[in-house]
């Protein structure tokens, strides 16, 4: 008799480990993953305010980034009116960085025919001519001011999804931290009793 008792409070203890999942908070990881810090809220973590903070600090820093290499941009585009005498521009990148590599349009044509790539180059409507060196090379600074802007806030986005990551791991951890299992036999006139018990 005593060993089918052992073997069902094995086999309950067992099933309580290996199918017990926590009933509240609902959905910690999903809230965490949504706004970094939810889901420790939820479980009344003074962690919660971290991730809140930080959330907070990477939407101001992205903000403050993105509304400053649009005041740069809208620079270069005045620099090269009054510099190089650009009128009409396409949106593309790769022209804005020939505007540097070039002193003009006439030697990016040539560049390009003496490369035989042809159908690299722009149209005559996006044509350009720097009026001194020293204006072109002020150009390209400020052209790597602006991407270097762009390229930082790329870093912050990158820091959102660490964000996120970090309050994913820290959701698992106060789960296995709030998840308690009990359980506690004891013998009755004809068999046993077996009482056993989950609390989060």
């Amino acid at each position: 008799m005593k060993k089918p008792f052992s073997y069902i409070l094995v086999a309950f203890l067992l099933a309580g480990l290996a199918f017990a999942q926590p009933s509240v908070p609902k959905q910690p990881l999903l809230k965490s993953l949504i706004l970094p810090g939810w889901g420790e809220y939820s479980y009344q973590s003074k962690s919660a305010y971290i991730f809140f903070g930080t959330e907070l600090a990477l939407w101001i820093g992205l903000g403050g980034l993105r509304y400053s290499a649009a005041i740069q941009n809208h620079d270069l585009i005045s620099y090269t009116t009054l510099h190089a005498g650009l009128n009409t521009y396409p949106d593309n990148k790769q022209y804005w960085a020939d505007l540097g590599n070039y002193s003009s349009y006439a030697d990016h044509r040539e560049t390009m025919l003496e490369n035989r790539t042809p159908e690299d180059i722009w149209n005559t409507d996006y044509i350009w001519e720097w009026d001194s060196e020293s204006a072109a090379q002020n150009y390209r600074d400020l052209y790597r001011k602006k991407e270097l802007t762009l390229l930082s806030s790329e870093f912050v986005i990158t820091g959102f999804i660490v964000n996120r990551i970090a309050s994913a791991i820290n959701i698992k951890y106060l789960q296995q931290k709030n998840m308690q299992l009990s359980a506690f036999a004891s013998p009755v006139k004809g068999g046993g009793y077996v009482h056993l018990g989950l609390s989060f």
